[in-house]
């Protein structure tokens, strides 16, 4: 299915932000955050929810731990801890781990449902290791439940599998359940509903039961490999709950840069979607609140931001206009940002009672102690937060936009000189945008005469030894101040350069090296370009500006950025 898509115009009723001074967030509307949770390792992918008065009324939250990064194995599992107290103090309860299941699977991304007397703790499950797009990951979505408040799990069970009639199977991971309550007739009915995607990122489906066991495909959201699909939100409106609203994460902007969201609708029962509507905020691991404040009806999406360089954060914004009506422009308004940096967001939302709410999240930094890229987080620990949210102190009459989106930029270039530029032998170091810690290294060999001849030959990051073929690069000018670019149309990049990508295709594009000759023994500057991970789509590139390099006599500590 082929998609066409506008961007939205912001509506005439909202005035945004003025230019009298910088936004403030509304005063009171985020209080108490704080770490709820820390032990070391890398904690990720909360939920929570409140049980019914049955079963006493309080608060869970659950989130993924046992693991060092987000890269998983059956070292994962789901922690299950209960509050008395509306959220002020937690007491662990249980784990849910995925190690006994075939393959060694991971076990991420909780969900919690009540259905009736049954408490069910669904999950997504993957094979060991990365998987880029989550191809190979073969994913399953789990099924736990409980039957005594979140205190003692079934094993988790594979709850869906979608097999044709040549036995292939489609791996989905269903990500946010919803319940529909209607009537046929007389008849009171209600009917869970899932949303999932595909191993691939490709699809988006809609998933349908009757008793949270046994599930069957409704249909099929979105279905785009270029717009890079997954984590999709899920509400009905109308009197009879007829009319089916997903918020769908697209990144098809920079697989790890940025990217829309798609608002799509479906009328029952639910067989087709119209995603005419994109935003131009990517909205990573959402939870999603849709209901009345102060009397009048409001959406508040709490999700992942998207900052130059890859860095993120985790923020509260409010969605405005009529998310049910394809026809009706949607205004993005940013209400505050949340304490977070590196990897974050994947959040959770409770009611405390009118319009508070307790809202959940995990970060590996605070921007006060050190901001890192999302990829560096992913590999290093992270806590869970929570905070106090009150939406009714969020105005109705001015919306704050979110910054437009810019370019990583890349720091300026020192002072230099044309008589710096020498014939010697270098070692030259790269460190990505995406995670400067993780360098390349190259020995450099620089032909000084009327222009340059520079020889670049990538190294093996585990022995140091060359490793595929020398960029070259001849009739390379240098400026009077030393300036100069080196620039090559693509380029392949052995494995064992940048093991951490693990990527056997990996390519660099439109590669430029933009730097300046320090000193006799030193020259630096800034990269751009892209690399290209998988294929050929624009989806599935990296944008490496940002990126620095540095070069220094072989044998010398290696630098990778301008002193």
């Amino acid at each position: 299915m082929r998609l066409s898509f506008a961007l939205l115009a912001l509506p005439a009723c909202t005035p945004v932000a003025d230019d009298s001074g910088p936004y403030v967030p509304p005063a009171g509307f985020v209080t108490n955050a704080h770490i709820a949770y820390t032990d070391g390792l890398h904690n990720e992918n909360t939920e929570l929810m409140r049980l019914p008065d049955a079963q006493g009324g309080g608060l869970l939250m659950i989130f993924r731990g046992g693991e060092t990064a987000q890269i998983g194995s059956d070292n994962a599992y789901i922690n299950v801890y209960g509050s008395a107290d509306e959220g002020v103090t937690w007491t662990k309860q249980a784990e849910v781990s995925a190690a006994l299941l075939p393959g060694g699977r991971d076990i991420r991304d909780p969900k919690l449902v009540q259905m009736g007397d049954k408490l069910y703790l669904y999950a997504i499950s993957r094979l060991p290791g990365g998987h880029y797009r989550d191809l190979l990951g073969d994913a399953w979505t789990l099924r736990s439940e409980s039957d005594d408040g979140g205190f003692t799990w079934t094993d988790p069970v594979q709850t869906y599998a979608d097999v044709d009639d040549s036995g292939t199977e489609t791996f989905w991971g269903f990500w946010r359940y919803a319940t529909r309550h209607w009537t046929d007739g007389s008849s009171a009915l209600q009917t869970l509903y899932a949303l999932g995607y595909d191993d691939g990122d490709k699809m988006v489906g809609m998933f349908a039961s009757d008793d949270g066991i046994t599930w069957q495909k409704s249909s099929i959201v979105v279905d785009s490999y270029d717009d890079v699909p997954s984590e999709a939100e899920l509400h009905f409106y109308g009197q009879n709950q007829e009319t089916a609203v997903a918020i769908v994460r697209m990144d098809n902007q920079g697989i790890l840069q940025d990217g829309q969201s798609a608002i799509c609708t479906s009328q029952a029962p639910f067989a087709t979607w119209e995603c005419g509507r994109r935003i131009e905020q990517r909205l990573d691991g959402p939870d999603w609140f849709s209901g009345d404040v102060a009397g009048a009806h409001r959406e508040f999406v709490v999700a992942r931001k998207h900052l130059p360089c890859t860095d993120k954060r985790t923020a509260i914004y409010e969605l405005r206009g009529d998310l049910s009506d394809p026809t009706a422009d949607v205004q993005v308004c940013e209400v505050e940002e949340l304490p977070s940096a590196g990897d974050t967001a994947y959040t959770g939302l409770v009611g405390l009672g009118g319009d508070k709410y307790l809202t959940s999240w995990y970060s590996s930094t605070i921007p006060t102690t050190g901001d890192v890229p999302w990829l560096q987080g992913t590999f290093e620990p992270s806590d869970i937060w929570t905070a106090n949210l009150d939406f009714s102190t969020v105005p109705t009459d001015v919306c704050n936009p979110p910054p437009d989106k810019v370019a990583c930029e890349a720091p300026a270039l020192p002072s230099g000189a044309a008589a710096n530029a020498a014939s010697a032998s270098y070692t030259l170091t790269i460190a990505p945008v995406i995670y400067p810690a993780q360098t390349l290294t190259f020995d450099a060999t620089v032909t000084a005469g009327a222009t340059l001849s520079v020889a670049l030959q990538p190294l093996d990051a585990a022995t140091g030894l060359p490793a595929g073929d020398p960029w070259t690069f001849d009739d390379v000018a240098v400026a009077t101040d030393g300036t100069f670019a080196l620039s090559i149309p693509t380029v392949a990049v052995d494995e064992s350069v940048f093991p951490l990508l693990a990527d056997p295709f990996l390519t660099l594009n439109d590669l430029v090296f933009t730097g300046v000759f320090t000193s006799s023994t030193t020259f630096c500057g800034s990269l751009y370009g892209y690399a290209q991970v998988f294929g050929t789509s624009v989806a599935d590139r990296i944008d490496l500006g940002g990126s620095t390099f540095g070069a220094v006599p072989s044998g010398s500590t290696p630098l990778a950025t301008c002193p």
